[in-house]
């Protein structure tokens, strides 16, 4: 993208170098013209070469200013342009058609860069030079009524061919700046193609952050109040084991896949996949507070366990005999968060005791079973119901833990209340979350309910 930019702006300075050098050449063409004609003095002839050497020099100038002052190497040029013009002017003793001839030169030029405090200033520079030419050529009042019809025609033609030749370049100019749109257009779309294929590898949260410049991509943590869940697939290895691989990744996927929706429908940011393992974590790089990302975390396994029924009934479809089951582990307490790793590689993740007791939470909890640490508890006992526990000791933690098992939402224990409907026998499954259901789909679902009635009333059973 920058390749193409620089490219451009060096076309358009090398267009400028060109233009004010043929702006000039039409002024030494005036003059030749005048001494040709015999209304200048012979010794006007020494203007030409220094007219010639003005135009290297102020090429010159302009990229000695460009590499000490690149904001004003421009204007400085310009201004004195607008100098040289008045002298030039004086020079030819203000004729009129001449005269006009350079002023429209000049105005071109510097109208070109579209900066009207810029064309005054330059405007002044003019008159100052006319001024000061004035007294180092001399005034002649009444000069132009004098001047010989073939220097007006040469001035005429002089900028005749200035300004074919600036609306050429100026063509030029749009068709270059149209093909390197297009070229800045094709690796904007390349480079937001790959940003896409490579925020698939970061959290959503990360990648916002880092584009946002609210993060840098650089080896750094800070310690800050999570909220870490861990998950597994209850026997997955001995199940694995049992199943062909084109059928274990689909059945894998497809578990990732509608887990890691849940976890960033409640915010979560997912750190990593690991086997069949999962590891979430609430509180970096957005928080609402501990107790809200407590509150988000235990709603998000709440929904994940009943995610799980419904995918148990697609493995079934699939001839997965065996049922599969999560069990899952959270807790709250202070970890270090942020990029591990090198310089050339690196790893947004989470480090910490209380990682791991989120962990060793996972690996003791029965099927389906969704354990909390007293921690976690505290924040979220006025939305979850609850279960304790009792202390435990587990494998890496010098003191025993107070443990509870997350039962339900207070709301939906109460049965008239709830929205979720659930029963589950040896060949009977529903599920049924009423809070999802939209209106227009409510006889759709009833009609479906009163079919399987009636095909189990009509078919006998032995």
């Amino acid at each position: 993208m920058s390749a193409s930019s620089n490219q451009f702006q060096e076309l358009l300075k090398l267009g400028a170098k060109h233009m004010r050098l043929l702006a000039y050449m039409v002024a030494v063409a005036v003059f030749a013209s005048g001494i040709y004609a015999g209304i200048y003095h012979p010794k006007t002839t020494l203007l030409i070469p220094l007219v010639l050497i003005l135009s290297m020099a102020q090429s010159w100038l302009h990229r000695y200013l460009r590499n000490v002052v690149p904001a004003q190497a421009t204007a400085v040029t310009l201004l004195l342009d607008g100098f040289i013009t008045g002298l030039g002017i004086a020079a030819i003793h203000y004729a009129l058609v001449p005269t006009l001839v350079f002023i429209a030169m000049l105005n071109a030029t510097v109208l070109g860069f579209g900066n009207l405090f810029l064309w005054v200033f330059t405007g002044f520079f003019c008159v100052l030079g006319s001024l000061l030419g004035g007294f180092v050529f001399g005034l002649e009042p009444g000069l132009h009524e004098q001047v010989p019809t073939s220097v007006s025609i040469v001035s005429l033609i002089g900028v005749t061919i200035y300004f074919g030749l600036n609306a050429f370049h100026s063509h030029s100019q749009s068709r270059d700046l149209l093909s390197a749109k297009r070229q800045l257009q094709e690796q904007k779309e390349e480079s937001f193609q790959m940003s896409r294929k490579l925020i698939k590898y970061l959290p959503p949260q990360v990648w916002e952050s880092i584009f946002q410049g609210k993060r840098d991509a650089k080896l750094q943590t800070q310690r800050k109040k999570l909220t870490v869940f861990f998950s597994d697939i209850k026997d997955f290895t001995e199940t694995s084991d049992e199943m062909p691989p084109d059928l274990l990744t689909e059945m894998l996927n497809t578990y990732f896949e509608r887990m890691s929706k849940i976890a960033l429908q409640y915010g979560g940011t997912i750190d990593k996949f690991i086997g069949d393992a999962i590891l979430i974590f609430y509180g970096d790089p957005v928080s609402k507070g501990a107790k809200e990302d407590a509150i988000a975390c235990v709603s998000m396994a709440i929904e994940m366990r009943r995610e799980m029924q419904i995918l148990r009934q697609k493995w079934q479809s699939m001839h997965i005999d065996k049922p599969l089951h999560i069990r899952m582990g959270i807790n709250t307490g202070y970890c270090h968060v942020g990029n591990f790793g090198s310089e050339t590689r690196m790893s947004y993740t989470i480090i910490g005791r209380d990682a791991n007791l989120a962990a060793r939470l996972q690996g003791i909890a029965a099927v389906d079973e969704i354990l909390i640490s007293h921690e976690t508890y505290l924040l979220v006992r006025e939305h979850v119901s609850c279960k304790e526990k009792g202390a435990v000791s587990l494998r890496g933690i010098n003191k025993p833990v107070q443990v509870w098992e997350v039962v339900d939402f207070h709301k939906d224990m109460n049965s008239s209340h709830s929205t979720w409907v659930e029963h589950e026998l040896n060949g009977f499954t529903m599920h049924m979350d009423l809070s999802k259901i939209r209106n227009f789909e409510k006889e759709a679902v009833l009609k479906a309910l009163e079919q399987a009635e009636k095909k189990l009333r009509d078919t006998k059973i032995l």
